[in-house]
Order: structure tokens, then C-alpha cells, then sequence
């Protein structure tokens, strides 16, 4: 197969206020890769079905070098986060093609994960796939927000029916999930 089109969202600028598309955020299409030669280093490349974009991401625009909880953006590569993926090529044993997978991705029409970064990635069941759901859905409800809601409401919070529930961060990704949680454990006490 000859090189075909990559395009991507680079991280070009760390932004000192809102990022601003064609100055932090470039969208370029030149980028190309060839699927049949790329060294995958023992990993899988995906075309990227679905990408994530979320509120946290802002605080991965630091400069190199800044402390956070999580990796910052690489100047000059394509922003990364939650994503859905199908399989196009497999150099590892616990992939095939045509699997959908979802994890970590690049902010780009295909991605390169090396084999650390593709021992990671989690496989779409049949079972799961069959459930109808959108792909979205795996970056949203039952992806990262939905788990973090799911058990920091329930595991942590340990809600009983009839409790007063107050969420601080309800107007984001997991907030909003943890009050259709809340709603739910207390359906039936509405007055």
C-alpha cells in the first residue's frame, strides 16, 4: 500500500490563556503513513474512530517540565487522549486486525502504539459491541468519566437511598454522570 493521509491536531504552542486554533493547535494535513511498512516496534497502528475532548486536556498544555498528574503534550506531536480505534495493523499476538479497541490516541487519523503502549489498550468484546451502544459511549458514560463517576460515587461516596447528594464539579464529564447516578438512587423520593 502506498503512504496515505495522517492528518492531526498538533500541539504547536503552549498557550498562556485560551488555546487559539491555528496558533496553539495546528490542523495539518500533510502527515502521511505507509501501514504496511511502519515499524510498529511489537505494537498495533489504529484508525482513530473516535477521539475525547475534555476539560482536563487544558492542563496538559504546560510547558516541559511543569509537575502534573499526567503526561504533557509534546510540542510539535499530536494532542493524545481517550479514544476508539479499530485495528489496521498488528504486530503484536493480543491484537488482529479489525478489532476496535479503545485507550489512549492520538489526536490523528491513524496511530502508531508501540507494544508498551498497545499492552494497554483494551479490546471492544463481541458481547459489548453487540450491545449497541455508540462508540462515543466509550469515551463518555462507560469510558474514563463514567468509571470515575461510577466508583468514586459509589465506592467512595457510598450513597444510601434518600441521601442528600451535593456534586461540586457537576457541570463536568464525571460530575454530570455522578448526578444521573445520584438520580437514580433517589427516583423514587422526590417530592
Amino acid at each position: 500500500m502506498a503512504p496515505i493521509r495522517n492528518a492531526a491536531v498538533i500541539f504547536a504552542e503552549v498557550p498562556t490563556g485560551y488555546p487559539e486554533a491555528d496558533k496553539h493547535l495546528k490542523y495539518v494535513t500533510d502527515r502521511t503513513i505507509d501501514i504496511d511498512t511502519v515499524d510498529t516496534q511489537g505494537g498495533v497502528v489504529t484508525k482513530n474512530l473516535i477521539i475525547s475532548i475534555d476539560p482536563y486536556m487544558r492542563g496538559r498544555m504546560r510547558p516541559p517540565g511543569t509537575p502534573s498528574y499526567i503526561s504533557l503534550f509534546e510540542l510539535g506531536k499530536p494532542l493524545v487522549n481517550f479514544f476508539v480505534g479499530k485495528v489496521v495493523k498488528s504486530d503484536n499476538d493480543k491484537y488482529k486486525v479489525d478489532q476496535i479497541v479503545n485507550g489512549f490516541g492520538g489526536y490523528e487519523e491513524y496511530t502508531i502504539h508501540p507494544k508498551a503502549q498497545a499492552e494497554v489498550l483494551r479490546i471492544l468484546t463481541d458481547e459489548e459491541l453487540k450491545l449497541g451502544l455508540p462508540l462515543t459511549t466509550w469515551v463518555g458514560a462507560v469510558g474514563m468519566p463514567g468509571q470515575t463517576a461510577f466508583y468514586g460515587f459509589y465506592h467512595i461516596g457510598e450513597p444510601k437511598k434518600g441521601d442528600t447528594i451535593f456534586i461540586t464539579g457537576a457541570s463536568g464529564a464525571v460530575g454530570q454522570i455522578v448526578g444521573q447516578l445520584g438520580e437514580l438512587i433517589n427516583e423514587n423520593n422526590r417530592s
